[in-house]
């Protein structure tokens, strides 16, 4: 399990449909964020998070839900001018199950790795968690070979 930390944002239509992701948004000519969320928006999603498996509302005084997963634990939170952050320590399947919850409500959706940058959707996050697998599933087989040495 790593630290991650994301966003989840509006893409023009246009972007989701004809862009090859992962995209790096520092090397975008134009930008493919369709803005912020709207209020109506915002309260769909955050209902989304609430039906999420483990999500628990943080009371703190924010817009925001803590998800204590078998696999790590997420922050997500909303901001009154229109964003989603997702933070926390956890796997990438937790992250990737819901943002696969998150496109059930806003289908024009991506998510930004704010760590390196890039912006993903749905196939792009999905060879990333394959990825992020077969890291820890290399430095188990590493580690049982060397107790078993």
């Amino acid at each position: 399990m790593f630290f991650r930390e994301f966003a989840v944002l509006k893409v023009k239509p246009s972007v989701r449909q004809t862009w090859e992701f992962p995209v790096s948004l520092d090397e975008c000519s134009e930008s493919p964020l369709a803005g912020a969320f709207d209020e109506t928006l915002l309260k769909a999603m955050d209902r989304a998070v609430g039906h999420f498996p483990f999500a628990q509302r943080t009371h703190d005084g924010r817009r925001a839900w803590s998800i204590f997963a078998k696999r790590g634990e997420l922050d997500v939170w909303f901001t009154s001018d229109g964003s989603l952050f997702v933070e926390g320590v956890t796997s990438l399947n937790v992250v990737y199950a819901l943002f696969l919850q998150l496109l059930e409500v806003c289908s024009d959706l991506a998510i930004e790795d704010r760590i390196t940058g890039e912006l993903h959707d749905r196939a792009s996050l999905l060879r990333l968690v394959r990825r992020d697998e077969q890291k820890v599933s290399r430095k188990f087989t590493v580690a049982a070979s060397l107790v078993a040495a």
